[in-house]
């Protein structure tokens, strides 16, 4: 039995090492056409126009996020009846211009330049 429960744990943390890996794979890959995106635009980083572009294009894909979660929300009362009088609903909060920060990072012997939103001091 205590086999097992080796086993199974070391199979929950392979599967999120194996997680881990895929989203920092994608994050690269966002980078990569984000960067293409706003190179396209006439933009070259450090230049501020082109931390906005990046800005910009983080925060579409945020509030599209954002609004699928509010569409899933809503789409958990099938019957009209059963909807409360105010649904819950979160508001959208905008990236922070004065936190959204990019850096250059080389991995795998391949340069990329990372932009994101720094965590509010405490």
């Amino acid at each position: 039995m205590r086999m097992f429960w080796l086993i199974m744990t070391l199979m929950l943390f392979a599967g999120c090492a194996a997680l881990d890996r895929q989203q920092h794979a994608h994050m690269l890959n966002l980078a990569v056409q984000d960067d293409q995106t706003c190179r396209d635009q006439g933009w070259q980083y450090p230049d501020p126009r082109y931390i906005s572009c990046r800005m910009q294009l983080d925060d579409n894909r945020q509030h599209r996020d954002w609004m699928n979660l509010q569409i899933m929300s809503q789409s958990r009362y099938q019957n009209p009846s059963a909807v409360p009088a105010v649904l819950p609903r979160e508001i959208y909060r905008p990236l922070d211009r004065d936190r959204y920060h990019c850096r250059y990072v080389s991995e795998n012997s391949q340069d990329y330049i990372l932009c994101g939103e720094a965590p509010k001091p405490s």
